[in-house]
């Protein structure tokens, strides 16, 4: 019979059960509401309303936090996604503090975000560059002149196709330059992956920012191997470029997933880089923190100030 009850919960009780679902949304959506409103009016910690659109979320497994985090790396984490750590902004702010200009350059004001991506005295110091290619390794997994490992790889892979995958890597220690007879570019993304045989050229670019401007940096690295990229399609090789993103404080962005599956991981292997890099580039950002006072070489010698 059409329209009949197949269940034993009583005449009419499918309508009610209907009606309570829907009136459960209802109040579902105006919390969450409730939620987002309240955590706009927060000074510090509304960052992840501006991440939530091209950032994945990093899930923490209790096997994570058990053996692969330390509480004190678990701790940096929390305090800096909620832009509660003790930097120099905060400590005025708390009161502990009068001095809000970095004590590492003397240029700007003393924050978290600062700290861990904006100042120029670590940059120089080659830290960022150090933690930038802590998570290019971890994307570097397909040895010179192989293929992926069967197990991981899907027949969509994009480096299925081919056997004579060369892949070179721009790093803060080694540089590298395309073959001429590929392209003759003095431009050096941080990963090049070629194959002669498919004529095919993979490029990836990673950046390791704040996390509210991934978007901004996503556009900047795509225009910056624009005409990279005319010249191998001028020279007959298809090229696939991507733009990946990791964030200092250990989120993970939409592009770098977008890759990993365009490789032909499975989702299992995916959640695994995807937890590998993030690490990474947390604990990156932690030795940056925990250095702050002096360079994290073997010297261990105190940063000079810049007046």
């Amino acid at each position: 019979m059409i329209g009949a009850q197949n269940n034993r919960v009583g005449l009419g009780s499918s309508r009610k059960v209907q009606d309570t679902d829907i009136l459960k949304s209802f109040i579902r959506q105006d919390e969450n509401d409730k939620y987002k409103i309240h955590a706009m009016s927060l000074e510090m910690q509304n960052d992840w309303l501006d991440i939530g659109d091209f950032c994945i979320p990093l899930a923490l497994k209790w096997r994570t936090l058990i053996h692969d985090w330390s509480p004190a790396l678990l701790k940096f984490y929390l305090n800096a996604f909620q832009m509660t750590l003790p930097d120099q902004s905060n400590l005025v702010r708390w009161g502990k503090g009068t001095e809000k200009t970095c004590y590492i350059c003397g240029k700007a004001v003393g924050t978290a975000k600062h700290l861990l991506v904006g100042c120029k005295v670590l940059l120089d110091s080659g830290q960022y560059s150090r933690r930038h290619d802590r998570v290019l390794e971890i994307i570097r997994f397909v040895r010179e002149g192989t293929r992926a490992i069967k197990s991981n790889v899907k027949p969509y892979s994009i480096l299925k196709a081919a056997s004579d995958w060369t892949i070179m890597m721009d790093t803060y220690e080694k540089q590298y330059k395309i073959p001429e007879d590929i392209c003759a570019s003095a431009s050096r993304p941080d990963i090049f992956l070629y194959s002669r045989i498919l004529k095919r050229v993979v490029m990836i670019e990673l950046t390791v920012p704040w996390e509210t401007n991934i978007p901004k940096d996503h556009a900047i690295k795509v225009n910056k191997y624009y005409e990279l990229t005319n010249e191998l399609t001028r020279n007959r090789f298809v090229v696939d470029l991507y733009a990946v993103e990791v964030g200092a404080r250990g989120i993970t962005a939409k592009s770098l997933y977008n890759l990993l599956k365009d490789l032909g991981l499975s989702r299992t292997n995916i959640n695994s880089f995807l937890e590998r890099t993030s690490k990474a580039a947390l604990v990156g950002s932690f030795q940056i923190w925990l250095g702050r006072e002096r360079n994290l070489d073997s010297g261990g010698e105190r940063i000079t100030r810049v007046s």
